[in-house]
């Protein structure tokens, strides 16, 4: 019997990915996200960090991964943007409150995220009427039960119970 001899055909190679701006901005928003997922998944671990309070730069990863202005968190946080620029740029922890509030933010957008696919998806999303909520979830993530009602409802498209 003749042995098949495969020495000249070519190999196959998997395709090269091309990766897209889409998946640059999913990267940059979970790398962004990432030191604070161990507090996502365990309630205990996000109640640590919540009373030891989250160091400045949470404030900046939040800014870079809404792309909203600074107006627009320091509204949410119920602080004056000079008031979030001095976090921002200071060395102190954040207490309690802002805290709670950065964490749920960023687990909102990491949410966000992972429901539509894309920051663009979800962002737009926020800021149109949902009928299931009755209100433009971008005006209620300035409370922690506002941010509980928005999560509820990306849990729900995920399940694809949206009415």
């Amino acid at each position: 019997m003749k042995k098949h001899d495969d020495t000249n055909r070519p190999e196959t190679q998997a395709p090269i990915r091309q990766y897209t701006e889409y998946d640059m901005q999913v990267s940059m928003v979970h790398d962004l996200i990432a030191p604070y997922h161990t507090m996502f998944k365990s309630p205990l671990a996000k109640l640590e960090a919540i009373k030891q309070g989250l160091q400045p730069a949470s404030l900046s990863a939040l800014l870079k991964v809404t792309e909203v202005t600074q107006a627009d968190i320091a509204r949410w946080l119920d602080i004056t943007e000079p008031t979030l620029r001095k976090h921002i740029q200071g060395d102190n922890s954040l207490n309690p409150g802002l805290s709670e509030h950065v964490i749920q933010l960023l687990e909102l957008f990491d949410k966000g995220v992972d429901t539509f696919g894309q920051l663009n998806e979800f962002k737009s999303w926020l800021r149109h009427y949902n009928p299931g909520i009755d209100a433009i979830p971008f005006d209620m993530l300035d409370t922690i039960t506002g941010i509980g009602i928005v999560m509820s409802e990306l849990i729900r498209i995920d399940y694809g119970v949206t009415a």
